[in-house]
């Protein structure tokens, strides 16, 4: 699930009507995710132009040679507007597609978060994505996989001039691909598509260059990939959630995430999974783990009330955790792409098993539908 999921939410959650001006052909039109899915890789990695909604989404902590921190956000999203492709012989303008970009470095020694976005229509070189492996871009920002021996490799990329930041790096697999729910089937809701495909490199290693303040970094550190597509995938009620990745430092990683009702109840069909140190991973339900958010951040544009620190258990795993993000204001405005405003920053783990990790908060500041 990222911001990724926000985009995704803003249609969601959008008045029937705007659903087909804003997000596109209607929801009958679009190929539901339903199991068991058969996903073949490398094309699964790629663009699947029949479901409506699909993220690619890359966090991590990177660190320079001399111990300075910057967090890291990539995400490029697909919102379709037709199913498929334009036909042949169409105008080179004509876009059955979207992607939307959001670019962010956190830098934790001075408490601030940099971010960027740009949305382009598929086509016309401004934008385009594969549909036969993880190759996608929006102008000039980029994410692709490359196999190398017997590793898989991302490479990714991207600069925003304004801002004077940038971030090209090479990440390399340590585990496995990870495919969460149920082979990859990951439900958010009791009526049937009301979930996502959804898969994730939770174990990277990163290196390569930022650039911040005019100064040029080498970086390296840990990262974590998700993929997801679908069509319908959250049920009625849900106005928001909180989505954890978290990298721990005895080898194992830990994905939860809580659905959020309109009455301040997780919905049932939160959940997470727990990736054990030879990359077996199994999946937690609601009932598994407990997150209790131990203070909060009020921001200071949107007056958005968000949790600031928690408390993570999952007695199964003997994990007692207590996350801390490393930047208080990390909300990103994306009204011009997304149309959502959401937090996402990274977070460090103490507690039984130290580590570090992202979290993402949406639905806190303000309705989401309203921005349609």
């Amino acid at each position: 699930m990222t911001t990724r999921r926000s985009f995704l939410m803003a249609c969601a959650l959008a008045p029937f009507a705007a659903r087909r001006v804003f997000c596109g052909a209607l929801e009958d039109e679009w190929r539901r995710v339903l199991p068991p899915l058969d996903l073949v890789w490398p094309r699964d990695h790629g663009a699947h132009l029949d479901t409506r909604t699909e993220w690619w989404y890359l966090t991590g902590l990177l660190a320079t040679p001399a111990g300075r921190e910057l967090g890291f956000q990539l995400t490029i999203f697909r919102s379709g507007l037709a199913p498929g492709r334009p036909a042949a012989g169409s105008s080179a303008l004509r876009a059955n597609h979207v992607l939307a970009a959001h670019f962010a470095l956190a830098d934790v020694a001075n408490e601030r978060l940099l971010h960027a976005e740009r949305v382009r229509r598929v086509g016309a070189g401004l934008a385009d994505v594969s549909e036969r492996d993880l190759d996608a871009h929006v102008e000039g920002w980029s994410v692709r996989r490359v196999q190398r021996e017997n590793t898989e490799q991302l490479v990714i990329r991207a600069a925003d001039a304004p801002l004077g930041i940038a971030l090209e790096l090479e990440l390399e697999a340590r585990k496995p691909l990870v495919l969460h729910g149920k082979d990859g089937y990951s439900q958010k809701g009791v009526e049937p598509g009301n979930a996502s495909a959804y898969t994730s490199w939770t174990r990277l290693f990163a290196e390569g260059v930022a650039r911040i303040d005019g100064e040029e970094l080498r970086v390296s550190g840990g990262a974590w990939y998700d993929h997801e597509y679908g069509t319908s995938q959250l049920g009625e009620g849900v106005v928001g959630w909180d989505w954890f990745s978290l990298q721990l430092d005895d080898g194992r990683e830990l994905m939860l995430y809580v659905l959020r009702r309109e009455d301040g109840q997780p919905d049932a069909y939160s959940g997470g999974t727990l990736v054990a140190v030879d990359g077996v991973s199994r999946s937690l339900a609601l009932g598994d783990f407990e997150i209790e958010a131990t203070s909060t951040w009020k921001s200071p544009r949107t007056g958005g009330v968000y949790p600031a620190s928690w408390r993570v258990r999952v007695p199964s795993a003997a994990l007692e955790l207590e996350l801390a993000p490393l930047v208080a204001d990390a909300e990103l405005d994306t009204t011009t792409s997304t149309g959502v405003v959401y937090w996402e920053g990274p977070v460090r783990v103490r507690g039984s098993a130290s580590g570090q990790g992202y979290a993402e908060l949406t639905g806190y500041a303000g309705d989401l539908a309203g921005r349609f």
